[in-house]
């Protein structure tokens, strides 16, 4: 019992942490897709992105991270998550993500967009988004302990 409890302790603290960085977006969003269509969505998520590339070219982590995360969440609920740009855009949110200090979450982005290269076959960044995505579960773990 000792052993599935250490195993699973890891696990709940990443959750808590992951839903602690992502809750005040929920309804940002939400409010969004309730009063557009799919094109002004679309529109929407690329201002974000673009957003969020100069603010990380800034410096500003926090706020590019947090564009980064609302676009998204706009294209997954558009149904372009299965697009090839959905894993560009994952992998340059996970990297804002961690120089943020979002590690759980820049983990998960991180593993997404590894597997999202892979299903496009752009073979060049599924290596470098799983190292990264370890680097970044690394980090996670360690701040879920502190």
């Amino acid at each position: 019992m000792k052993k599935f409890s250490i195993t699973l302790l890891p696990l709940l603290l990443t959750f808590a942490v992951l839903q602690a960085e992502s809750a005040p977006l929920d309804e940002d969003v939400s409010s969004l897709l309730s009063n557009y269509d799919k094109e002004t969505l679309t529109e929407i998520s690329n201002e974000l992105i673009k957003m969020a590339n100069e603010e990380h070219a800034s410096l500003e982590y926090e706020l590019a991270s947090s564009h980064y995360n609302r676009a998204l969440q706009i294209r997954e609920a558009i149904g372009l998550s299965n697009h090839k740009s959905f894993a560009s855009i994952l992998y340059l949110a996970s990297v804002t993500n961690s120089k943020a200090g979002n590690y759980c979450m820049a983990s998960e982005q991180a593993k997404r967009a590894s597997e999202s290269f892979s299903v496009h076959g752009v073979t060049k960044y599924v290596e470098k988004a799983s190292k990264e995505h370890a680097e970044y579960r690394k980090a996670c773990g360690v701040l879920a302990f502190k």
